[in-house]
């Protein structure tokens, strides 16, 4: 059965954006009374029947709905600024490892700098990005996507649980050694490939961040991203049983 996101503003009126409608339409070439599936990105989804369909319009009346909680416990991802297209897969995948958050930040040595005036911009192509990744894998729950803030913002806005920061030089922790107990959370910050400077380094270990080594080869940023949430997904949702 086809898969659509409705967003919570649309869910009563049941008309899919834009894109979706050309999708189904278009593209799958769906008809009034076809069956589909839809969710808001939040856990809901529901069995829906189109009601309208034309080329940028499509209408759907909800028939069952069921909910969906995100598996404890939550991981976040606070991600310096790498290329647009490197950023871009990484959302993707953090999607359909169940990320619950992404929050991009500008670090000292990001080569990447994403103006004031261009953030709306750059979030509204990580949220269709994740919107994508969750159609395909099934995931019924988006992660939530922040706008960029600076490294310092993001360790101190950190909920409290697991927090780890691979880098590449002194006293780390390894994986196995960090990954332990039944924590709130878990939140992994990675840096630009330049690694995160002395200054940002201070003000994660101040805000209760561990350094941890990721192994004997130096990964590129979007690598390590999907490496330690992949490796956190399995200890905390797929290897011990996660928490709904």
């Amino acid at each position: 059965m086809a898969r659509f996101f409705l967003s919570a503003e649309r869910w009563k009126s049941g008309e899919l954006p834009e894109s979706e409608a050309r999708h189904a339409a278009q593209v799958l070439r769906l008809a009034a009374g076809a069956r589909v599936t839809v969710f808001d990105g939040t856990g809901r989804a529901a069995e829906a029947e189109i009601a309208e369909c034309g080329k940028r319009k499509v209408v759907v009346n909800t028939l069952r709905e069921w909910r969906e909680e995100r598996v404890r416990p939550a991981i976040h991802l606070i991600v310096a600024l790498i290329k647009n297209e490197r950023f871009d897969w990484l959302v993707q995948k953090a999607t359909e490892l169940g990320v619950a958050s992404i929050q991009p930040v500008a670090a000292r040595r990001s080569v990447v700098k994403v103006a004031a005036d261009d953030r709306e911009k750059r979030w509204a192509k990580w949220r269709q990005g994740a919107v994508e990744a969750a159609k395909q894998c099934g995931h019924r729950i988006l992660p939530d996507i922040h706008l960029v803030k600076f490294a310092g913002e993001a360790f101190a806005a950190a909920e409290p649980g697991l927090k780890g920061i691979p880098c590449v030089t002194g006293d780390r922790k390894t994986l196995r050694e960090f990954f332990v107990g039944q924590p709130g959370a878990v939140t992994l910050a990675i840096g630009p490939e330049g690694d995160w400077s002395a200054e940002e380094m201070e003000s994660a270990v101040a805000h209760g961040f561990t350094a941890l080594d990721l192994g004997r080869h130096v990964l590129r940023s979007e690598t390590a991203a999907v490496h330690v949430a992949s490796v956190a997904a399995h200890v905390f949702h797929d290897g011990v049983g996660g928490k709904r």
